[in-house]
């Protein structure tokens, strides 16, 4: 974008300019570390820094222009009303509305928002190239980066689309954070396909009711959906029949094992350690597939994905393709060939559905947990999620999990409160050492849960964020690392 372009899109925001030069102007960034030549400097003011503070720093990096709030006597600055509602309206213009040359899929919900993407990717991979945006990384043309957010902030997603279009990217599965939703960082941004997994109990430090919650997510399908744009819906979740029934006018999908309405209706025929066979019925089309992850909450994702995916190769294709092995990175991941699996359930619900997922495969005797809480988060979740563990596993092993700021005893008594007094519970607070005595303990015949982290290889304590991986600890205590 030319600066004189930029200028007339901010023109009713600014209140001074000092705009010497005509030149191109190639990226848009409020991180002073993020500065290049031809690039433009949000000053944002957050918690614990000021962007006004880096102005000098940014010039000295070749910044073309900075904007901000404050008087500034430099060249080629620019003070505005609002560095946020500027940067709000600017956005899809500068970057050229990319989300309007790709096909977009949104994934939202409490649980599952991972592995849809995941699957997804996995079943159009061959026909177009994808950009995937979401909890574990960003990636796209073969490159990786790590995700700081689950969505990222207004300013990098733009960035971000722009790079995935550049690069050739057809399709960005994306997953679209209540976070993401409530504080606006998509802006303007526009799906072809929104997925909503489910909805249960988590963030409620952020949005404080769980109707809050709630309207945060519908807010994918009533703000974002482009026109003619179809809303894949989990009609068996309580929040997501609830979805369906309020969204007027928009084309849907819907998604049951009990609705035989359901435009995507499913049969389980058999589950298994190796995965599940499953009848889909969508436009009157039947077929049995097999799908190579474990649980019943692994169905319903590997369904939203396929009822996106017949949206863009066709119902054919998409039945040839659901059948691909994936495997998604501490989603029920097995450490080798053991009974040990890892996962990333860190609320109640998510809890609930792996541990009754292992306890209906029938073939472990003894079910072991090793999990904790996430400090600095909704501290009432935590109760929930020990009456869970002992209600459905055998042995349960309460440990840190990422304690962030908060004090690791207080969020581990929060846990017990929700344990009955005859329940075999231990606590060792040291992550390794608790997974180690999870497997020391094993039975040949048990299986061993470690839950609430996943794929994540850091903890974040008082002390900063270290390097930590549950499957690395795993593997180490069954001699395989």
């Amino acid at each position: 974008m030319k600066t004189t372009d930029f200028i007339e899109v901010i023109s009713k925001f600014t209140i001074g300019s000092s705009v010497t030069s005509e030149v191109n102007l190639e990226k848009i960034t409020a991180d002073s570390r993020e500065v290049a030549p031809g690039s433009v400097f949000f000053c944002i003011k957050g918690l614990n820094s000021d962007g006004h503070d880096f102005i000098d720093s940014a010039f000295e990096k070749g910044a073309s222009l900075v904007v901000g709030e404050k008087e500034c006597g430099k060249a080629d600055y620019i003070r505005v009303s609002s560095v946020k509602e500027t940067l709000k309206e600017v956005l899809p213009a500068f970057y050229g509305e990319p989300d309007r040359k790709m096909n977009m899929i949104g994934v939202t919900g409490t649980n599952g928002k991972t592995s849809t993407t995941f699957i997804l990717e996995n079943v159009l991979k061959d026909d177009m190239s994808c950009g995937v945006v979401g909890t574990l990384n960003y990636k796209y043309a073969g490159k990786l980066i790590p995700a700081q957010n689950t969505t990222p902030l207004n300013w990098k997603w733009y960035s971000l689309l722009d790079d995935m279009q550049k690069a050739g990217v057809k399709a960005v599965v994306s997953e679209v954070s209540s976070h993401a939703l409530e504080e606006n960082r998509i802006e303007k941004t526009m799906f072809d396909a929104a997925i909503f997994t489910n909805l249960t109990r988590d963030h409620l430090d952020f949005h404080k009711t769980f109707e809050n919650y709630y309207q945060a997510k519908k807010k994918l399908f009533t703000e974002h959906l482009k026109e003619g744009g179809t809303a894949i819906i989990n009609i068996d979740d309580e929040a997501g029949k609830r979805l369906s029934e309020e969204l007027h006018g928009v084309k849907q999908i819907r998604i049951s094992e009990k609705d035989k309405a359901a435009e995507l209706f499913m049969k389980i025929e058999n589950m298994s350690d190796h995965g599940s066979e499953v009848v889909f019925t969508i436009g009157g089309l039947s077929k049995k597939v097999k799908i190579p992850l474990v649980g019943n909450f692994n169905i319903y994702n590997t369904a939203g994905a396929f009822a996106a995916a017949t949206l863009f190769i066709g119902t054919e294709k998409a039945f040839e393709r659901i059948e691909n092995s994936v495997s998604v990175p501490g989603r029920l991941e097995k450490v080798g060939k053991h009974a040990v699996y890892i996962d990333y359930a860190h609320t109640p619900d998510a809890m609930e559905n792996v541990l009754v997922t292992l306890r209906k495969l029938g073939i472990y005797e003894k079910i072991i947990i090793v999990f904790g809480a996430g400090g600095d988060r909704d501290s009432g979740k935590r109760p929930i999620m020990g009456e869970t563990a002992c209600r459905l596993a055998d042995r349960i092993i309460v440990t840190d999990d990422n304690p962030r700021t908060e004090d690791p005893e207080k969020i581990i008594r929060d846990i017990l409160a929700g344990c009955p007094e005859n329940a075999d519970v231990t606590v060792i607070n040291d992550r390794a050492e608790a997974i180690r005595k999870a497997i020391e303990i094993k039975g040949k015949n048990d299986v061993v849960l470690i839950a609430g982290k996943g794929a994540e290889n850091y903890q974040i304590t008082k002390s900063g964020k270290k390097f930590f991986s549950d499957r690395y600890e795993a593997e180490k205590s069954l001699g395989e690392a």
